[in-house]
């Protein structure tokens, strides 16, 4: 005569319950440890690549800041100007492919947003854009003031060294958020 329980009897079954609810609940927090890393990840790769952008910038900036030296009252000939022009524009580039970035930006602030010179975002694109801005225009002005313009680009180079040291932080806050994730999620398979 079967119970229908057949030979295992109820506590092995009561037993393999316990043991799949312990499987599903480190199974649900290595998932939940998982998409944690992946969160983390996405801002680390972010914090890097403004970091390569921001350094961008400098770069693109120093040559131009190398033309920059004040003048007498006679302001620059035909020559200087075209040479400053020619010097600005890899800086030009390589703050758009900042402001590429900083539109869709996702995981380390706002998105950027330009509409005409109102500028929305993150102080690390705000701050490099209106500088930008403010450099465009004295090079377009009939007599440019190399003073001027001196101190504007040493305004850009604080801001991006500031917005860099910036982008370090964050880069190693992540970095050290992803080794403890690491750490813990090895310490629930070990």
């Amino acid at each position: 005569m079967s119970d229908g329980i057949g030979p295992l009897g109820d506590g092995a079954f009561a037993g393999i319950e316990r043991q799949a609810g312990r499987v599903g609940e480190a199974l649900s927090r290595a998932l939940a440890v998982a998409a944690a890393l992946f969160a983390l990840q996405a801002r680390e790769a972010e914090w890097a690549a403004l970091h390569r952008l921001i350094r961008g910038v400098l770069d693109g900036l120093a040559p131009f800041r190398s033309l920059l030296v004040p003048r007498g009252g006679d302001g620059l000939g035909a020559a200087e100007r075209q040479a400053l022009l020619q010097n600005w524009r890899p800086c030009q580039r390589s703050v758009d492919g900042l402001v590429g970035f900083a539109e869709e930006v996702q995981h380390i602030g706002r998105p950027f947003r330009r509409d005409g010179r109102q500028l929305e975002g993150e102080r690390w694109a705000v701050d490099v854009v209106s500088l930008q801005l403010l450099l465009e225009d004295a090079l377009k002005e009939d007599v440019p003031d190399p003073g001027s313009m001196c101190e504007l680009a040493e305004e850009m180079d604080s801001a991006c060294r500031r917005h860099l040291a910036l982008a370090e932080h964050g880069l190693r806050a992540a970095v050290e958020r992803v080794r403890r994730l690491c750490a813990s999620l090895m310490g629930g398979w070990l």
